[in-house]
């Protein structure tokens, strides 16, 4: 059974909450500076809850450059994102720049603002994308085939406006599936490569994913080799004609197109 408590951000100082604050090398100047910042943010509390665990306190999330916990802000439960002191990186605010690019074409959960050492963005309660694929059975395939339909189009929408999210070939820690799909995490987004969203997404759910083979039974796809050569084809033509073959294809629309 996992545990939760909610600690002020003047008591992020102390032990054992400055070790996440700090992670990976706890400073207590550090710390001071960075209380400071959460307050220009109106955090008022950090809530630590999650299965992922730092000492024996839970956080949402941890990786290469951030730790993720959950927030009491204002306006409710946000998400925090911390960059990390030993990150690749010396602020968050190339990740907010990519992240508030992502939001004005509606992808992204919804930012609220950023500092130099965290991201302060909406709060997204579902499934994993691989928690919702293994638990398929208990939606119908219309209501499937629209989740669906809208991760491509977003990652669709990505696609043109030429923003590579830089993760979406392993989706499972990126893609949240709420009442609709979710794409998280700008760390590794860019604008100055190709991009690949939509060829990556639809590689791991329709022909190299852990669930692939069941969702091409599922939405009655009969040949995998026809996708590679259309996903093919949309990597040279990129518009909008590629596009809506792949979905007919992938049967996410209910006419073919010629």
């Amino acid at each position: 059974m996992s545990s939760s408590e909610l600690v002020g951000i003047d008591d992020l100082m102390k032990e054992p909450y400055v070790n996440v604050l700090c992670y990976p090398e706890p400073d207590l100047n550090v710390a001071i500076k960075r209380i400071n910042e959460l307050k220009l943010l109106k955090v008022n509390s950090i809530l630590f809850e999650g299965k992922t665990k730092i000492g024996r306190l839970g956080v949402v999330g941890k990786g290469c450059v951030s730790v993720v916990v959950k927030a009491l802000t204002d306006f409710g439960i946000s998400v925090l994102k911390i960059r990390r002191t030993d990150a690749n990186r010396i602020s968050m605010k190339r990740e907010a720049e990519m992240h508030l690019m992502a939001n004005s074409i509606g992808v992204g959960p919804k930012f609220f603002e950023s500092t130099e050492n965290f991201i302060l963005m909406e709060f997204i309660e579902g499934y994993s994308i691989l928690e919702w694929l293994k638990r398929l059975e208990e939606y119908s395939v219309n209501g499937t085939r629209k989740v669906l339909r809208e991760l491509l189009d977003q990652c669709f929408s990505l696609d043109k406006l030429g923003l590579d999210h830089g993760e979406l070939s392993d989706p499972k820690k990126h893609v949240i599936v709420s009442k609709k799909p979710v794409v998280i995490d700008f760390e590794s987004a860019s604008i100055s490569r190709k991009v690949s969203n939509l060829t990556k997404i639809i590689q791991y759910l329709f022909i190299g994913g852990p669930m692939a083979k069941k969702l091409r039974q599922l939405l009655g796809i009969e040949d995998e080799k026809i996708i590679i050569d259309l996903i093919k084809n949309y990597k040279k033509e990129m518009d909008w004609i590629s596009y809506l073959k792949l979905l007919s294809t992938l049967n996410l629309i209910p006419q073919s197109i010629d």
